[in-house]
């Protein structure tokens, strides 16, 4: 089996907020985001389970469903971070490096808690760039 690595990608938030306004933009009422996102949070246990039982399984065409789902989803709500992991693991998935995939679900899952939690705040971590003064 070759090695084969996601590159760290610690420049990358989060959260991008500007693809959250441009999806409240789109949908034009507040409170559709804030449901969007509040599903995105709620889903992501099962979403994870099922994409880890998967790669265990070494289902490639269940695998590959469960991580564009959360390539997608990540994309939709600006989870930039996130979305980058998932498509780090997608390409291990395709190439069917199952074992490689599966050692990154604990930094794909570490990294999923901490942008739900930021979409929690709701933005209250801002950048510095976002910060007054």
């Amino acid at each position: 089996m070759r090695a084969v690595t996601v590159p760290e990608r610690r420049r990358l938030p989060l959260v991008d907020r500007e693809t959250l306004d441009r999806l409240q933009d789109h949908l034009d009422h507040p409170t559709a985001v804030r449901s969007f996102v509040l599903e995105f949070v709620q889903a992501w246990d099962e979403r994870y389970l099922r994409l880890s039982t998967d790669i265990e399984q070494c289902n490639s065409v269940s695998a590959l469903d469960a991580i564009l789902s959360i390539k997608t989803t990540s994309t939709m709500v600006g989870a930039v971070r996130l979305a980058q992991l998932a498509s780090g693991v997608e390409d291990l998935i395709r190439v069917d490096e199952f074992s490689a995939a599966a050692e990154l679900l604990p930094r794909l899952n570490s990294c999923a808690l901490e942008t739900t939690e930021e979409l929690l705040l709701g933005g209250e971590a801002a950048s510095d760039e976002e910060t007054p003064g």
